[in-house]
């Protein structure tokens, strides 16, 4: 997974590679506690700060409010969670036909 910010001017890449099973709860915490449809400062907050925890806090909340461009803001978030939730699914898709 990766994100691109602007900082200092010059877009900067960030990856992770790893997506521990406690950021697949953290997804399903953050998701459960959000209302997408009429979303509140301090969700919004809550949700950036997921996204930089994702990626091991190699940025701050502030670089992704100033780094990220508004109209990659809520399609940044959401690909994240599916990101993270897609493994899940992924992974639990048979078990539906096996139960």
């Amino acid at each position: 997974m990766q994100i691109t910010l602007k900082l200092k001017g010059k877009d900067k890449i960030f990856t992770t590679d790893f997506i521990s099973a406690r950021m697949v709860r953290r997804t399903i915490e953050v998701s459960q506690n959000t209302n997408f449809d009429n979303i509140s400062v301090k969700e919004l907050d809550t949700l950036v700060a997921f996204v930089v925890e994702i990626f091991g806090h190699q940025f701050t909340v502030d670089e992704v409010y100033d780094g990220l461009s508004s109209d990659e803001l809520f399609s940044t978030i959401t690909c994240c969670i599916q990101e993270v939730t897609g493994s899940v699914e992924d992974v639990t898709a048979g078990d539906e036909k096996n139960g």
